[in-house]
């Protein structure tokens, strides 16, 4: 018994060594795993976070990005290890067989466990150190943060990381002594060759999945920017995991047996081998490729969302706002328009600043409950998105502001929606009704985007002053009392110097007559810059992540499927097959089961666009042509990064398969 328990640490260590084709790719993505998770820790717990200006958003995203990373971390690294079981299943039943009892496989299974456990944290946590700061520095250059920090250690992170690699591991080893327990040594050591059953009621899993499949496109193509479209975003990503499931096992299983029966193509050597031995496995078969697919999917997804996002980030905070600074007067009377300017222009000259950009309007501003055709004074105070705010303008103010010379002709009036069309010929403001002259398609009060279902102000343009004050006093404005007047620009030259203008220009139009707001928005751009500064950081890593997930499922597939097939493959050979054959075989084999997931993937990718389009929306993202190019992009660099993993993993397959017994 002593003796038998000495050597057990020394066969764990033996075993990790011998067994290091499958043993070290799994250590290296734990290692990967572990050191995302500590890093995503460390930037998180981190005391300086607290400190930084605008650090509560990028504190959010990263909290919110590391549980998901932990939700992600437990399912991967639990499908990795049942590769590994399932490979040492025939090893651990001739230990069996050769009088070691259950429980010192147990045991000895348990110093695997314990080496690999401290080999992870080890690694994670040295690499961790090493690479923080450049990781932390990373962050806080795409949140557009001061880098002029220093970057302490946390030893709870440490001791998070510990942790949580601790429960995964003793997770995966209870799963492996359960199934190591419950198996007797005959069948441990024909476990990894045993062949699947073939699913029932194929035809019914594939209405399944095709419905589940179309109900998820359908979803994502009729994707609108409301307050539903989170909701509707992962019931979509996940019928449209359930339909891939689905068809990969249903569909695969029809498609072989549809090639099984064309007996002229199945009795051919290289097609024989290849379709015997996916039906040999499908179910394992179907679920690794669906696994393959919904990962590729992730990275092209999260890529393409983190690169538009990257490249059009000045393009989504500007839309957030008209100018950078903006100045409001409210009332009957306001200075005249040529003060203003007056004023503001000298106090620009004094500082060196230039004034881009100038908008200069005014106008009356209502609420009214949108019903129909009609707007409304009362309405559902529960139901927010159908409140709209409407601007007023006479057609002067608005040939002053647009510089055109419309007309409008009384009892009509120009529309502009900020969203969707309005897309009616009449309009009724209460009993109140007016004809839609035209309904207008830019201005530069608004930028107009169809798909923001988010979208609640209207422009609307008057003949005169008389009817817009009739329709303002329907809801109880006064559209002489009430007239506002707004004056924005954006400023250009040092950014000392534009703190300098800003602080004069506020102290001089406060002493003005009517004057009401000034607005500064510089400092809420930056805060908007720092939060999707966190998004690219998260973007970034998850991206990384998925991509090493998909590459570590690729190469266990290939490795798995290897092992089981050089028996076939040596028995082909003994009847005369040679290495050609073997050749051309082996590639006919590998790309019929990974073309499929990448065409699954970019077609997921290419469906899900517009649906990503519209989750974008939700920042102020709407520049459709340059997710289209992003999304064209990627799926090309993607694509000739898959083929080239595939074919890399293809050779590990051939020389598994090569090899004599």
């Amino acid at each position: 018994m002593n003796k038998h328990l000495s050597l057990l640490p020394r066969m764990a260590a033996n075993n990790i060594r011998k067994n290091g084709q499958v043993y070290f790719p799994y250590l290296g993505v734990s290692i990967f795993a572990m050191f995302t998770y500590f890093v995503f820790d460390l930037v998180k717990s981190n005391d300086i976070m607290d400190t930084l200006p605008r650090a509560v958003y990028v504190t959010m995203l990263v909290g919110i990005g590391f549980s998901l990373l932990g939700i992600i971390m437990i399912p991967f690294l639990y499908y990795t290890n049942s590769f590994l079981i399932k490979r040492r299943k025939k090893e651990l039943g001739l230990y069996s067989i050769l009088g070691l009892e259950k429980k010192h496989i147990g045991i000895m299974m348990l110093y695997e466990s314990l080496i690999m456990y401290v080999i992870v944290v080890v690694s994670a946590i040295v690499l961790g150190l090493i690479f923080s700061k450049l990781i932390f520095l990373l962050l806080l250059n795409l949140a557009k943060m001061p880098v002029e920090v220093e970057f302490g250690i946390s030893i709870g992170a440490i001791t998070d990381t510990l942790g949580f690699y601790a429960f995964i591991t003793g997770l995966n080893l209870l799963v492996n002594l359960i199934q190591v327990g419950k198996a007797n040594p005959v069948e441990l050591m024909s476990d990894s060759k045993r062949g699947e059953k073939e699913p029932k009621l194929i035809w019914l899993w594939s209405v399944i999945g095709v419905a589940a499949l179309v109900l998820g496109y359908q979803m994502a193509v009729n994707a609108q920017l409301d307050s539903m479209i989170f909701t509707d975003f992962f019931l979509a990503v996940f019928l449209v995991i359930i339909g891939t499931y689905f068809l990969f096992t249903s569909g695969s299983i029809a498609s072989l047996r549809f090639l099984k029966g064309r007996k002229k193509f199945y009795y051919r050597p290289e097609n024989f081998i290849t379709i015997s031995g996916m039906l040999y496995r499908m179910k394992k078969s179907a679920a690794s490729l669906s696994n393959i697919c919904i990962f590729s999917t992730m990275v092209i997804i999260t890529v393409v969302c983190t690169t538009a996002v990257y490249m059009g980030m000045d393009v989504i905070v500007a839309s957030s706002f008209s100018r950078e600074i903006e100045i409001y007067y409210y009332g009957k009377e306001w200075v005249e328009e040529e003060v203003l300017r007056e004023g503001a222009m000298e106090l620009a000259k004094r500082n060196q600043i230039e004034l881009q950009d100038v908008l200069s309007y005014s106008y009356v501003e209502i609420r009214a409950f949108k019903k129909d055709n009609a707007f409304l004074k009362e309405g559902d105070s529960y139901n927010y998105s159908n409140w709209k705010t409407f601007l007023l303008m006479t057609e002067e103010e608005y040939n002053l502001l647009e510089g055109t010379q419309v007309t409008v002709r009384p009892g009509e009036i120009l529309l502009l929606s900020e969203g969707a069309d309005y897309g009616g010929d009449s309009v009724y403001f209460e009993e109140r009704e007016y004809q839609i002259q035209e309904e207008l398609k830019e201005s530069k009060v608004v930028k107009k985007v169809p798909e923001n279902g988010f979208a609640d102000i209207y422009v609307v343009v008057f003949a005169d002053r008389e009817e817009l004050d009739q329709v303002s006093q329907i809801y109880g404005v006064d559209g002489y009392e009430s007239r506002s007047y707004l004056y924005g620009f954006l400023p250009e030259g040092v950014q000392e110097n534009i703190d300098n203008f800003s602080r004069e220009l506020e102290a001089y139009v406060n002493g003005l007559k009517g004057f009401a707001q000034y607005k500064d928005y510089r400092e809420l751009m930056k805060e908007r810059e720092s939060m999707y500064g966190g998004l690219l950081f998260i973007g970034i890593f998850f991206g990384a992540i998925f991509l090493i997930c998909l590459l570590i499922i690729m190469y266990y597939k290939q490795i798995t499927e290897g092992v089981e097939d050089q028996k076939n493959f040596d028995i082909m050979q003994k009847v005369g097959m040679g290495d050609r054959e073997i050749r051309r075989t082996i590639k006919k084999q590998i790309s019929m089961v990974f073309i499929l997931p990448l065409l699954g993937a970019i077609c997921h990718s290419a469906i899900g666009a517009k649906m990503v389009y519209v989750l974008l929306g939700s920042i102020g993202f709407f520049e459709k042509e340059l997710l289209n190019v992003c999304a064209l992009g990627i799926c090309l660099v993607f694509a000739v990064v898959y083929i080239l993993s595939y074919r890399r993993t293809s050779i590990a397959y051939y020389r598994i398969v090569r090899k004599m017994n």
